[in-house]
C-alpha cells in the first residue's frame, strides 16, 4: 500500500468508522481514528481494513486485547 498523507488516512478511516457504527457522533469518529492511526498494528493497514480489523476483533466471544508492545520488534 502506498503511504497516504496524514489527513487522508484519518478522514478515510474516521468514514468507515461511521459506516462500521452508525451511531457514532463524527467528532468520536475521528478520535477513534487518530488512536487507530497510532496503533502500531492498525496504523500500517489501510485505514478501511484496519477498521474492519478491530470490529472484527471486537466482534469476537472473547475481543482480542490491544496493547501497545513494551519494546520494538526487530
Amino acid at each position: 500500500m502506498n503511504h497516504l498523507p496524514q489527513n487522508v488516512w484519518l478522514e478515510r478511516c474516521a468514514n468507515r468508522i461511521i459506516e462500521v457504527d452508525r451511531d457514532i457522533a463524527a467528532d468520536e469518529a475521528r478520535r477513534l481514528a487518530r488512536e487507530l492511526q497510532a496503533f502500531e498494528r492498525t496504523g500500517v493497514m489501510a485505514p478501511e481494513a484496519a477498521v474492519d480489523f478491530v470490529a472484527s476483533e471486537l466482534a469476537r466471544p472473547r475481543p482480542g486485547r490491544f496493547e501497545r508492545r513494551a519494546s520494538p520488534r526487530h
